[in-house]
Protein backbone atom coordinates (compact mmCIF):
# COMPACT_ATOMS: atom_id res chain seq x y z
CA UNK A 1 0.00 0.00 0.00
CA UNK A 2 2.83 2.14 0.83
CA UNK A 3 4.13 1.82 -3.21
CA UNK A 4 0.85 2.38 -4.10
CA UNK A 5 0.38 6.22 -2.54
CA UNK A 6 3.50 6.88 -3.39
CA UNK A 7 3.16 6.05 -7.19
CA UNK A 8 -0.11 8.09 -6.39
CA UNK A 9 1.50 11.53 -5.06
CA UNK A 10 4.29 11.12 -8.05
CA UNK A 11 1.22 10.64 -10.81
CA UNK A 12 -0.02 13.94 -9.23
CA UNK A 13 2.70 15.75 -9.14
CA UNK A 14 3.47 14.93 -12.69
CA UNK A 15 -0.05 16.25 -13.83
CA UNK A 16 0.21 19.82 -11.91
CA UNK A 17 3.49 20.22 -14.42
CA UNK A 18 1.38 20.49 -17.32
CA UNK A 19 0.61 24.38 -18.01
CA UNK A 20 -2.96 25.53 -16.81
CA UNK A 21 -2.54 28.70 -19.21
CA UNK A 22 -5.67 27.14 -22.25
CA UNK A 23 -6.14 29.03 -25.23
CA UNK A 24 -9.69 29.92 -25.98
CA UNK A 25 -11.72 27.17 -27.22
CA UNK A 26 -12.96 27.34 -30.30
CA UNK A 27 -15.74 24.69 -30.33
CA UNK A 28 -15.10 24.12 -34.29
CA UNK A 29 -11.93 21.77 -33.73
CA UNK A 30 -14.55 18.92 -32.25
CA UNK A 31 -14.92 18.36 -36.12
CA UNK A 32 -11.38 17.77 -36.25
CA UNK A 33 -9.97 18.85 -39.80
CA UNK A 34 -12.63 19.68 -42.16
CA UNK A 35 -12.11 20.07 -45.92
CA UNK A 36 -15.55 21.02 -47.54
CA UNK A 37 -15.65 19.66 -50.95
CA UNK A 38 -18.84 21.93 -52.06
CA UNK A 39 -19.73 25.28 -51.75
CA UNK A 40 -22.25 24.79 -49.75
CA UNK A 41 -20.04 23.00 -47.21
CA UNK A 42 -22.85 19.91 -47.49
CA UNK A 43 -20.42 17.85 -49.25
CA UNK A 44 -16.96 17.29 -46.77
CA UNK A 45 -14.18 14.70 -45.63
CA UNK A 46 -12.55 15.02 -42.04
CA UNK A 47 -9.41 14.03 -40.35
CA UNK A 48 -9.73 13.13 -36.40
CA UNK A 49 -6.63 11.89 -34.29
CA UNK A 50 -6.16 10.88 -30.52
CA UNK A 51 -3.99 9.37 -28.49
CA UNK A 52 -4.49 7.97 -24.78
CA UNK A 53 -1.32 7.66 -22.76
CA UNK A 54 -1.31 5.60 -19.18
CA UNK A 55 1.36 5.85 -16.32
CA UNK A 56 0.16 3.12 -14.07
CA UNK A 57 0.84 1.45 -10.85
CA UNK A 58 -0.21 -1.98 -10.68
CA UNK A 59 -0.36 -4.75 -8.04
CA UNK A 60 -0.26 -8.18 -10.28
CA UNK A 61 -1.86 -11.22 -9.36
CA UNK A 62 0.14 -13.79 -8.08
CA UNK A 63 2.63 -15.75 -9.56
CA UNK A 64 2.93 -13.06 -12.42
CA UNK A 65 6.13 -12.74 -14.42
CA UNK A 66 7.54 -8.97 -15.49
CA UNK A 67 10.32 -9.76 -18.36
CA UNK A 68 11.34 -13.22 -16.43
CA UNK A 69 11.09 -12.23 -12.81
CA UNK A 70 8.66 -12.89 -10.40
CA UNK A 71 7.18 -9.32 -9.54
CA UNK A 72 4.54 -8.28 -7.06
CA UNK A 73 3.83 -4.92 -8.42
CA UNK A 74 5.48 -2.47 -10.58
CA UNK A 75 5.39 1.02 -12.73
CA UNK A 76 4.92 1.29 -16.03
CA UNK A 77 3.55 3.37 -19.32
CA UNK A 78 1.74 2.39 -21.96
CA UNK A 79 -0.27 3.59 -25.41
CA UNK A 80 -3.70 2.70 -24.66
CA UNK A 81 -5.00 4.12 -27.82
CA UNK A 82 -3.51 5.96 -30.89
CA UNK A 83 -6.15 6.23 -33.55
CA UNK A 84 -7.09 8.32 -36.92
CA UNK A 85 -10.28 8.32 -38.11
CA UNK A 86 -11.26 9.56 -42.03
CA UNK A 87 -15.07 10.39 -42.66
CA UNK A 88 -16.48 11.26 -46.08
CA UNK A 89 -19.44 12.55 -46.81
CA UNK A 90 -19.62 12.38 -50.50
CA UNK A 91 -23.36 13.16 -51.00
CA UNK A 92 -25.93 14.11 -48.87
CA UNK A 93 -27.05 10.19 -48.99
CA UNK A 94 -23.59 8.75 -49.12
CA UNK A 95 -21.47 8.19 -46.73
CA UNK A 96 -18.13 6.20 -45.90
CA UNK A 97 -15.73 6.12 -42.53
CA UNK A 98 -12.51 4.29 -42.15
CA UNK A 99 -10.79 3.93 -38.52
CA UNK A 100 -7.81 2.01 -38.04
CA UNK A 101 -4.84 2.68 -35.27
CA UNK A 102 -3.00 0.80 -32.15
CA UNK A 103 -4.08 0.13 -28.55
CA UNK A 104 -2.03 -1.29 -25.03
CA UNK A 105 1.62 -1.08 -26.26
CA UNK A 106 3.36 -1.23 -23.50
CA UNK A 107 7.03 -1.83 -23.07
CA UNK A 108 6.54 -5.60 -22.32
CA UNK A 109 3.43 -5.97 -25.46
CA UNK A 110 2.69 -4.60 -28.55
CA UNK A 111 -1.05 -5.07 -27.57
CA UNK A 112 -1.56 -8.52 -29.41
CA UNK A 113 -1.43 -11.35 -26.50
CA UNK A 114 1.46 -13.18 -25.11
CA UNK A 115 4.35 -13.30 -26.88
CA UNK A 116 4.11 -10.73 -29.28
CA UNK A 117 6.99 -7.61 -29.70
CA UNK A 118 6.33 -4.94 -27.77
CA UNK A 119 7.91 -2.61 -30.48
CA UNK A 120 6.23 -1.35 -34.17
CA UNK A 121 3.33 -2.86 -33.54
CA UNK A 122 0.92 -3.54 -36.32
CA UNK A 123 -1.68 -0.69 -37.57
CA UNK A 124 -4.81 -2.26 -38.07
CA UNK A 125 -8.66 -1.24 -39.11
CA UNK A 126 -11.29 -0.78 -35.91
CA UNK A 127 -13.68 0.35 -39.06
CA UNK A 128 -14.39 0.38 -42.46
CA UNK A 129 -17.86 0.93 -43.88
CA UNK A 130 -20.24 2.71 -46.50
CA UNK A 131 -23.52 3.81 -45.81
CA UNK A 132 -26.66 4.91 -47.96
CA UNK A 133 -29.66 7.07 -46.51
CA UNK A 134 -32.46 5.55 -48.15
CA UNK A 135 -35.38 7.45 -46.96
CA UNK A 136 -33.49 10.49 -44.58
CA UNK A 137 -32.88 10.04 -41.14
CA UNK A 138 -35.41 7.52 -40.61
CA UNK A 139 -33.52 4.83 -42.73
CA UNK A 140 -30.34 3.78 -43.82
CA UNK A 141 -28.24 0.99 -44.63
CA UNK A 142 -24.87 0.17 -44.33
CA UNK A 143 -21.96 -2.79 -44.92
CA UNK A 144 -18.52 -3.51 -43.89
CA UNK A 145 -16.60 -4.25 -40.59
CA UNK A 146 -18.68 -1.55 -38.39
CA UNK A 147 -19.28 -0.41 -34.66
CA UNK A 148 -22.99 -0.48 -34.97
CA UNK A 149 -23.28 -2.76 -31.85
CA UNK A 150 -25.84 -4.01 -29.55
CA UNK A 151 -26.57 -5.38 -26.25
CA UNK A 152 -26.19 -1.77 -24.46
CA UNK A 153 -25.10 2.06 -24.83
CA UNK A 154 -21.74 0.89 -24.02
CA UNK A 155 -21.15 -1.57 -26.78
CA UNK A 156 -20.92 1.43 -28.79
CA UNK A 157 -19.07 3.69 -26.69
CA UNK A 158 -16.75 6.28 -27.91
CA UNK A 159 -13.32 6.59 -26.88
CA UNK A 160 -12.98 10.04 -27.50
CA UNK A 161 -15.38 11.46 -24.58
CA UNK A 162 -15.75 8.90 -22.40
CA UNK A 163 -16.32 10.25 -18.29
CA UNK A 164 -14.53 7.10 -17.19
CA UNK A 165 -11.07 6.34 -17.42
CA UNK A 166 -11.78 3.40 -20.04
CA UNK A 167 -14.86 1.09 -20.48
CA UNK A 168 -16.04 -1.46 -18.03
CA UNK A 169 -14.80 -3.82 -20.76
CA UNK A 170 -17.75 -6.53 -20.32
CA UNK A 171 -19.65 -3.90 -22.72
CA UNK A 172 -18.06 -5.70 -25.59
CA UNK A 173 -18.46 -9.26 -24.75
CA UNK A 174 -16.75 -10.84 -28.20
CA UNK A 175 -13.72 -8.60 -27.83
CA UNK A 176 -11.47 -9.94 -30.24
CA UNK A 177 -13.11 -13.12 -29.89
CA UNK A 178 -15.46 -13.34 -32.95
CA UNK A 179 -15.13 -9.67 -33.29
CA UNK A 180 -12.40 -7.50 -34.43
CA UNK A 181 -11.74 -5.25 -31.32
CA UNK A 182 -15.70 -4.82 -31.16
CA UNK A 183 -16.05 -4.81 -34.13
CA UNK A 184 -17.61 -7.35 -36.65
CA UNK A 185 -18.38 -7.78 -40.60
CA UNK A 186 -22.25 -7.15 -41.74
CA UNK A 187 -24.73 -5.40 -42.86
CA UNK A 188 -26.71 -2.60 -40.89
CA UNK A 189 -29.67 -0.45 -40.74
CA UNK A 190 -30.28 2.60 -38.30
CA UNK A 191 -32.30 5.61 -38.23
CA UNK A 192 -34.40 7.90 -35.77
CA UNK A 193 -38.16 7.97 -35.71
CA UNK A 194 -40.11 10.52 -34.52
CA UNK A 195 -37.30 12.40 -33.34
CA UNK A 196 -37.16 10.42 -30.41
CA UNK A 197 -36.56 6.95 -31.17
CA UNK A 198 -33.30 5.81 -32.42
CA UNK A 199 -32.82 2.21 -33.74
CA UNK A 200 -29.64 0.32 -35.08
CA UNK A 201 -29.83 -3.25 -35.91
CA UNK A 202 -26.96 -5.53 -37.97
CA UNK A 203 -26.88 -9.33 -39.16
CA UNK A 204 -23.00 -10.03 -38.92
CA UNK A 205 -20.77 -13.26 -39.52
CA UNK A 206 -18.37 -13.71 -36.75
CA UNK A 207 -14.46 -14.28 -37.10
CA UNK A 208 -13.42 -17.81 -37.28
CA UNK A 209 -11.97 -18.03 -33.05
CA UNK A 210 -9.76 -20.28 -31.33
CA UNK A 211 -11.61 -22.53 -28.70
CA UNK A 212 -11.21 -25.11 -26.43
CA UNK A 213 -14.69 -26.90 -25.17
CA UNK A 214 -14.24 -28.68 -21.91
CA UNK A 215 -16.46 -31.44 -19.73
CA UNK A 216 -19.09 -28.88 -18.32
CA UNK A 217 -17.60 -25.83 -19.29
CA UNK A 218 -18.21 -23.88 -22.74
CA UNK A 219 -15.74 -21.82 -25.15
CA UNK A 220 -16.26 -20.80 -28.12
CA UNK A 221 -16.70 -23.20 -31.44
CA UNK A 222 -14.01 -22.97 -33.92
CA UNK A 223 -16.12 -24.68 -35.95
CA UNK A 224 -19.46 -22.44 -35.87
CA UNK A 225 -20.14 -20.39 -38.59
CA UNK A 226 -23.53 -19.16 -38.30
CA UNK A 227 -24.49 -15.32 -38.53
CA UNK A 228 -24.97 -12.90 -35.60
CA UNK A 229 -27.89 -10.82 -35.03
CA UNK A 230 -27.32 -7.81 -32.94
CA UNK A 231 -29.85 -4.76 -32.26
CA UNK A 232 -30.31 -1.24 -30.15
CA UNK A 233 -33.16 0.78 -29.51
CA UNK A 234 -33.28 4.11 -27.48
CA UNK A 235 -35.70 6.41 -26.59
CA UNK A 236 -34.82 10.32 -25.85
CA UNK A 237 -36.59 11.73 -23.48
CA UNK A 238 -34.50 15.33 -23.82
CA UNK A 239 -32.41 16.13 -26.48
CA UNK A 240 -32.07 13.78 -29.22
CA UNK A 241 -28.75 12.81 -29.94
CA UNK A 242 -27.05 12.99 -33.24
CA UNK A 243 -26.79 9.02 -34.95
CA UNK A 244 -24.63 10.04 -37.69
CA UNK A 245 -21.57 8.18 -36.47
CA UNK A 246 -22.26 4.67 -34.09
CA UNK A 247 -20.14 6.40 -31.18
CA UNK A 248 -22.17 7.38 -27.90
CA UNK A 249 -21.04 10.16 -26.52
CA UNK A 250 -19.87 9.33 -22.67
CA UNK A 251 -20.18 12.81 -21.50
CA UNK A 252 -21.04 16.19 -22.82
CA UNK A 253 -19.66 18.42 -20.09
CA UNK A 254 -23.09 20.35 -19.72
CA UNK A 255 -23.60 21.35 -23.17
CA UNK A 256 -26.72 19.19 -23.89
CA UNK A 257 -29.66 18.28 -21.67
CA UNK A 258 -29.68 14.38 -22.22
CA UNK A 259 -32.01 11.94 -20.61
CA UNK A 260 -32.80 8.49 -22.24
CA UNK A 261 -33.49 4.03 -22.03
CA UNK A 262 -32.63 1.95 -24.35
CA UNK A 263 -32.91 -2.34 -24.61
CA UNK A 264 -30.78 -4.57 -26.77
CA UNK A 265 -29.82 -7.58 -27.45
CA UNK A 266 -27.08 -10.10 -29.44
CA UNK A 267 -27.82 -13.46 -30.88
CA UNK A 268 -25.14 -16.09 -32.36
CA UNK A 269 -26.77 -19.59 -32.84
CA UNK A 270 -24.42 -22.46 -32.12
CA UNK A 271 -21.36 -20.34 -31.54
CA UNK A 272 -20.00 -22.20 -28.29
CA UNK A 273 -19.84 -25.61 -27.40
CA UNK A 274 -19.02 -27.66 -24.22
CA UNK A 275 -18.36 -31.89 -23.44
CA UNK A 276 -21.47 -33.74 -21.96
CA UNK A 277 -19.74 -37.01 -21.36
CA UNK A 278 -17.03 -36.56 -23.74
CA UNK A 279 -19.74 -35.35 -26.07
CA UNK A 280 -19.68 -32.11 -27.86
CA UNK A 281 -22.89 -29.77 -27.45
CA UNK A 282 -23.32 -26.64 -29.37
CA UNK A 283 -24.89 -23.56 -27.63
CA UNK A 284 -26.41 -20.61 -28.97
CA UNK A 285 -24.76 -17.05 -27.57
CA UNK A 286 -27.65 -14.89 -26.10
CA UNK A 287 -27.45 -11.47 -24.78
CA UNK A 288 -29.81 -9.00 -23.31
CA UNK A 289 -29.40 -5.55 -21.95
CA UNK A 290 -31.37 -2.85 -20.28
CA UNK A 291 -29.66 0.59 -19.39
CA UNK A 292 -30.14 3.75 -19.18
CA UNK A 293 -28.03 7.78 -19.61
CA UNK A 294 -28.66 11.18 -17.80
CA UNK A 295 -25.83 13.93 -18.82
CA UNK A 296 -27.40 17.30 -17.44
CA UNK A 297 -26.45 20.78 -16.59
CA UNK A 298 -27.69 22.40 -13.45
CA UNK A 299 -27.94 25.54 -14.43
CA UNK A 300 -25.16 26.75 -12.01
CA UNK A 301 -21.75 28.08 -12.84
CA UNK A 302 -21.38 25.63 -15.96
CA UNK A 303 -21.69 22.52 -13.76
CA UNK A 304 -23.58 19.49 -14.91
CA UNK A 305 -24.26 15.55 -14.13
CA UNK A 306 -23.64 12.62 -15.61
CA UNK A 307 -24.88 9.57 -14.92
CA UNK A 308 -25.24 6.13 -16.55
CA UNK A 309 -27.24 2.37 -15.32
CA UNK A 310 -27.14 -0.88 -17.06
CA UNK A 311 -27.91 -4.50 -16.76
CA UNK A 312 -26.75 -7.41 -19.24
CA UNK A 313 -27.51 -10.72 -18.90
CA UNK A 314 -25.62 -13.00 -20.83
CA UNK A 315 -25.43 -16.66 -21.69
CA UNK A 316 -21.73 -18.03 -23.93
CA UNK A 317 -23.16 -22.15 -22.27
CA UNK A 318 -22.53 -23.67 -19.08
CA UNK A 319 -19.95 -21.93 -16.44
CA UNK A 320 -17.70 -19.77 -19.45
CA UNK A 321 -16.24 -17.05 -17.62
CA UNK A 322 -13.16 -15.41 -19.29
CA UNK A 323 -10.62 -13.19 -17.44
CA UNK A 324 -9.22 -9.59 -19.16
CA UNK A 325 -6.04 -7.63 -18.17
CA UNK A 326 -6.23 -4.18 -20.29
CA UNK A 327 -2.64 -3.10 -20.98
CA UNK A 328 -1.69 -6.12 -18.55
CA UNK A 329 2.47 -5.54 -17.77
CA UNK A 330 3.02 -9.15 -17.38
CA UNK A 331 2.49 -11.89 -19.62
CA UNK A 332 3.27 -15.04 -18.31
CA UNK A 333 2.76 -16.61 -14.57
CA UNK A 334 6.07 -18.17 -12.67
CA UNK A 335 6.78 -21.91 -13.60
CA UNK A 336 5.66 -23.70 -10.51
CA UNK A 337 3.55 -21.12 -9.04
CA UNK A 338 -0.03 -21.62 -7.99
CA UNK A 339 -1.45 -18.59 -9.47
CA UNK A 340 -5.13 -18.09 -9.34
CA UNK A 341 -7.96 -18.49 -11.60
CA UNK A 342 -6.83 -14.81 -13.03
CA UNK A 343 -3.87 -15.06 -14.97
CA UNK A 344 -0.83 -13.13 -15.09
CA UNK A 345 -0.92 -9.12 -14.43
CA UNK A 346 -4.11 -7.40 -13.62
CA UNK A 347 -6.69 -9.80 -15.57
CA UNK A 348 -10.09 -10.30 -13.95
CA UNK A 349 -12.72 -12.15 -14.40
CA UNK A 350 -15.01 -9.56 -17.04
CA UNK A 351 -17.12 -11.75 -19.44
CA UNK A 352 -19.27 -14.71 -18.72
CA UNK A 353 -22.85 -16.71 -18.70
CA UNK A 354 -24.57 -14.36 -15.83
CA UNK A 355 -25.58 -11.55 -14.57
CA UNK A 356 -23.38 -7.79 -15.07
CA UNK A 357 -24.61 -4.64 -13.08
CA UNK A 358 -22.87 -1.45 -13.97
CA UNK A 359 -23.33 2.14 -13.00
CA UNK A 360 -21.19 5.35 -13.21
CA UNK A 361 -22.25 9.38 -11.76
CA UNK A 362 -19.72 12.04 -12.51
CA UNK A 363 -20.57 15.84 -11.07
CA UNK A 364 -18.83 18.55 -13.46
CA UNK A 365 -17.32 21.77 -11.38
CA UNK A 366 -17.29 25.23 -12.63
CA UNK A 367 -15.48 26.69 -15.31
CA UNK A 368 -12.24 28.20 -13.78
CA UNK A 369 -11.19 29.63 -16.60
CA UNK A 370 -7.51 29.14 -17.48
CA UNK A 371 -7.34 26.18 -14.82
CA UNK A 372 -10.42 24.34 -17.02
CA UNK A 373 -12.59 21.78 -14.68
CA UNK A 374 -12.66 19.28 -12.93
CA UNK A 375 -15.02 16.53 -12.66
CA UNK A 376 -14.88 13.54 -10.12
CA UNK A 377 -16.66 10.67 -10.99
CA UNK A 378 -17.32 7.08 -9.21
CA UNK A 379 -18.04 3.54 -11.42
CA UNK A 380 -18.56 0.01 -10.06
CA UNK A 381 -19.25 -3.27 -12.20
CA UNK A 382 -20.77 -6.25 -10.25
CA UNK A 383 -21.01 -9.58 -12.42
CA UNK A 384 -22.41 -12.58 -10.65
CA UNK A 385 -21.32 -15.78 -13.18
CA UNK A 386 -22.60 -18.95 -12.99
CA UNK A 387 -18.97 -20.35 -13.36
CA UNK A 388 -17.84 -18.53 -9.61
CA UNK A 389 -18.80 -18.83 -6.13
CA UNK A 390 -18.43 -15.39 -5.48
CA UNK A 391 -19.79 -12.40 -7.18
CA UNK A 392 -17.20 -10.15 -9.35
CA UNK A 393 -16.80 -6.38 -7.53
CA UNK A 394 -14.48 -4.11 -9.21
CA UNK A 395 -15.06 -0.43 -8.04
CA UNK A 396 -13.46 2.70 -9.33
CA UNK A 397 -13.11 6.46 -8.15
CA UNK A 398 -11.14 8.62 -10.61
CA UNK A 399 -10.68 12.47 -11.25
CA UNK A 400 -11.02 14.27 -14.64
CA UNK A 401 -9.04 17.47 -15.09
CA UNK A 402 -10.40 19.03 -18.52
CA UNK A 403 -7.55 21.34 -19.74
CA UNK A 404 -9.35 21.93 -23.10
CA UNK A 405 -12.34 19.93 -22.99
CA UNK A 406 -11.96 15.81 -24.29
CA UNK A 407 -8.86 17.70 -26.58
CA UNK A 408 -6.60 18.02 -23.51
CA UNK A 409 -7.18 16.32 -20.67
CA UNK A 410 -5.84 14.44 -17.62
CA UNK A 411 -7.49 11.40 -15.72
CA UNK A 412 -6.21 10.07 -12.66
CA UNK A 413 -8.35 6.71 -11.65
CA UNK A 414 -8.18 3.58 -8.51
CA UNK A 415 -9.43 0.81 -9.30
CA UNK A 416 -9.81 -2.69 -6.86
CA UNK A 417 -10.05 -5.34 -8.33
CA UNK A 418 -10.75 -8.97 -6.56
CA UNK A 419 -8.15 -12.60 -7.14
CA UNK A 420 -10.05 -15.88 -7.50
CA UNK A 421 -8.51 -19.00 -6.78
CA UNK A 422 -9.59 -22.43 -8.03
CA UNK A 423 -10.45 -24.50 -5.43
CA UNK A 424 -10.32 -28.83 -5.78
CA UNK A 425 -13.51 -29.15 -5.01
CA UNK A 426 -16.26 -25.94 -6.32
CA UNK A 427 -16.46 -23.02 -8.22
CA UNK A 428 -13.43 -20.45 -8.10
CA UNK A 429 -13.65 -18.04 -4.84
CA UNK A 430 -12.01 -14.44 -4.23
CA UNK A 431 -9.24 -14.98 -2.09
CA UNK A 432 -7.28 -11.17 -2.07
CA UNK A 433 -7.86 -8.00 -3.83
CA UNK A 434 -5.28 -6.09 -5.77
CA UNK A 435 -5.25 -2.04 -6.05
CA UNK A 436 -4.52 -0.34 -9.51
CA UNK A 437 -3.78 3.41 -9.74
CA UNK A 438 -3.27 5.08 -13.72
CA UNK A 439 -2.96 8.43 -14.76
CA UNK A 440 -4.17 9.52 -18.56
CA UNK A 441 -3.29 11.72 -20.68
CA UNK A 442 -5.28 12.28 -23.45
CA UNK A 443 -5.32 14.50 -26.75
CA UNK A 444 -8.12 14.28 -29.50
CA UNK A 445 -7.92 16.83 -32.45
Amino acid sequence: MKRCLTATVAMVALATTASVARAEYDPSIDKGVKIELSKDGKQYFRILTWHQIWMRYNEHNPGSLVRGAPQDASVDIGIRRSRLLLHGQLSKDLTILAHFGINNQSTVGGGFGAGDTPKKPQLFLHDLWGEYRIAGDALALGVGLHYWNGVSRLASASTINSMTIDSPIHNWPTIDKSDQFARQLGVYVKGILWNRLEYRAAVNHPFAVAGEPKEGTADYDPTSNMPAVQGYFKYDFLEPESNSLPYYVGTYLGKKKVLNLGAGVYWHPDSMAYLDGGDKRKVDTRMFGVDTFLDLPTGWKGTAVTAYAGLVLSDFGPNYVRNIGILTPSTALAEGAPGSFNGPGNAVPTVGTGMQIYGHAGFLFPDMGRAGQLQPYVAVRRGQFEGLDDAVLVPDVGLNWFIVGHHGKLTLNYRSRPVFSARPEGKPIETDRKNEVTMQAQVFF
